[in-house]
């Protein structure tokens, strides 16, 4: 149900979590245990390319990759600045509480 989620929030025009702006602020992406040709997928896109639409940064976004993603091995290619999360990012059980309130600013929809 997540994977679908996620691609429904790619349709809707959302991008990855981990390639907001300000992503340095909260994750470290370990750029040597990438797979070669999939560093494009660990962009970081500006303010002028993208909104975060006010809401903080989230790790249990379903739109975050998982801490192994594209790696070349068996090592993080995403590590959380605040260990606690570590296990969290990547989740594709349901739209994060945070998720629900960008889709609904940026789409201008009332809360339930």
């Amino acid at each position: 149900m997540g994977t679908i989620e996620h691609e429904f929030l790619h349709a809707l025009g959302f991008w990855h979590e981990q390639s907001r702006s300000d992503r340095d602020d909260y994750v470290t992406i370990v750029w040597d245990k990438i797979e070669n040709g999939k560093e494009h997928n660990f962009d970081k896109y500006d303010d002028k390319e993208t909104s975060n639409l006010n809401i903080p940064y989230d790790y249990t976004s379903v739109m975050h990759y998982g801490s192994t993603a594209f790696n070349n091995g068996t090592e993080p290619t995403i590590v959380t600045k605040i260990p606690d999360f570590r296990n969290v990012i990547g989740q594709r059980l349901d739209f994060s509480d945070f998720d629900v309130q960008k889709l609904n600013r940026l789409y201008n929809c009332s809360e339930y």
